[in-house]
């Protein structure tokens, strides 16, 4: 309904020429057609291989077949209307049809008519940059969805035998999965999934997502990561894992009904292997949402302007795939300026900008887990309270939790924790990190193997006992990553 009213407002507003970047046609054109009913206007599509037609009449306009000959119609009309003019972007390269569409924006000025102009892209001609709005035709939202569900249905039973085999969570989940897809990919991934066997329920949501990863293979700036991780796979980080479980359900239309904005992200900074990456991971998997990560690395163009675009195509993407969990690893290093550069010529700080802004205003159910590992570089906009709804630091693991870590990854080796000294072990692995903790283990098992011999805890200890952690050979970064935490962050333990 925002989209309904925010277009009638465009049109009622007089702008002469309003552009909609979109692959729905159709979508596009029953939202006008609506929006002309409302407002008593009537309302014109257009198509090289039609011509010009007026909505409910059979034929099409005489001599409006080409793009000059509609243009000439429209401005010579003295009929107030709406005109719909599809793939006219193709011949912006004319001197000629770009002049005649000047002119036209001078005419509408004066009166109720509207050029609206539909492709999946646009390039605007510089003569026409200040004449023309743009209009986001949002993707399908999740009631459009849930028709078209029913729509679906109702269309394949037609035509063979469909069990439907959706409870109130099913149905939910489905509408959460076909979100991010336009009415034509979700009616075509709907029409598989019940043509392969016959029914429709819990097992095609699979099929829905793999539709989604395909979408996101077109692109180089996001990856799609497979849910594995869990909170119990995680050793520690007690404190985190409770604000996060706090939060779990409040993207649902029930948290919304209650006057819940739906999260933001959390900023987590700490220790390198402290299980900062690992926790992006199972707050997708525990949420049930699909995870993406944004490749910091691929943001950076050596053409002009190339960066702040790729930017903007993320968070399109992410919003598109919504509701998500965006990971973004190492955020420092998105916004400082790739080595070797000659200059930055401020690339990074308009980069900075846009994410933060995006931050500040996003409402699509992006939830936002970024990493750090180093503080000094982290721009302070980036620390403001409203960005991120809360900043946690990950230290490195007490006894106790170090004593989980070594049974978690224990158990993931097949191996009976029981049988293990696990106090000794937490002991000797002081200022070790999850990660260290897990190569020590490693380390230990080839020692095992090629002594062909049972694991021990003999054979984990001298392992870590010749290992020199991070917080040892770093201890003056890590010591003055705590110094800044304490009082800045909220402990993640």
């Amino acid at each position: 309904m925002d989209r309904f009213n925010d277009l009638e407002i465009l049109i009622d507003s007089q702008y002469p020429i309003i552009c909609i970047e979109t692959h729905e046609e159709a979508r596009a054109e029953d939202l006008l057609a609506r929006i002309c009913q409302k407002m008593g206007l009537p309302f014109f599509h257009w198509v090289a291989t039609d011509g010009l037609t007026r909505s409910g009449e059979p034929q099409a306009v005489y001599k409006t077949n080409t793009a000059m000959e509609t243009l000439n119609f429209v401005s010579s009309s003295s009929l107030d209307a709406v005109y719909m003019l599809k793939d006219l972007h193709r011949y912006f390269d004319s001197p000629i049809m770009v002049r005649k569409l000047r002119d036209i924006c001078h005419c509408f000025r004066q009166k109720r008519k509207s050029l609206i102009l539909t492709a999946p892209s646009f390039d605007i001609p510089p003569e026409l940059a200040k004449e023309v709005v743009f209009f986001d035709l949002a993707l399908p939202s999740a009631e459009e969805l849930k028709k078209l569900v029913l729509q679906v249905v109702c269309n394949v039973s037609k035509r063979r035998q469909i069990r439907v085999e959706l409870d109130v969570k099913t149905e939910r989940k489905l509408v959460q999965s076909l979100q991010g897809l336009t009415l034509n990919e979700a009616e075509r991934v709907l029409t598989r999934a019940m043509v392969h066997d016959g029914k429709l329920g819990a097992d095609d949501l699979p099929r829905i997502i793999d539709a989604k990863k395909q979408k996101i293979a077109q692109s180089d700036l996001i990856d799609f990561f497979p849910l594995q991780e869990e909170f119990d796979d995680i050793g520690g980080l007690h404190n985190l894992k409770k604000w996060l479980g706090l939060r779990k359900n409040a993207f649902s239309e029930e948290a919304k009904r209650f006057g819940i904005d739906p999260p933001r992200g959390v900023l987590l900074l700490g220790v390198q292997g402290c299980g900062k990456s690992l926790m992006a991971k199972a707050i997708a998997q525990d949420w049930e949402m699909p995870l993406l990560r944004l490749d910091t690395g691929s943001l950076y163009s050596k053409f002009i302007g190339e960066t702040e675009s790729n930017v903007r195509e993320a968070i399109r993407l992410a919003e598109a795939l919504a509701p998500v969990v965006l990971w973004i690893d190492e955020i420092e290093k998105a916004f400082t300026p790739p080595s070797g550069s000659d200059a930055d010529g401020g690339v990074s700080a308009r980069l900075l900008g846009t994410f933060l802004s995006w931050m500040q205003e996003k409402t699509a159910p992006v939830f936002v887990v970024a990493t750090a590992n180093n503080v000094s570089l982290l721009p302070p906009e980036l620390l403001r309270k409203g960005r991120f709804d809360e900043i946690f630091f990950v230290d490195l693991p007490g006894a106790q939790e170090r004593a989980d870590i070594f049974r978690l990854h224990l158990q993931r080796r097949q191996r009976d924790a029981a049988t293990f000294d696990l106090p000794a072990l937490a002991a000797a692995a002081e200022g070790f990190s999850g990660a260290e903790i897990g190569q020590g283990i490693v380390s230990a098992l080839y020692a095992a193997f090629a002594g062909r011999r049972q694991l021990t805890t003999d054979d984990i200890l001298h392992e870590v006992k010749n290992t020199r952690p991070l917080s040892l050979t770093m201890k003056e970064q890590v010591d003055q990553m705590r110094r800044w935490a304490a009082g800045r962050t909220v402990s993640a333990t």
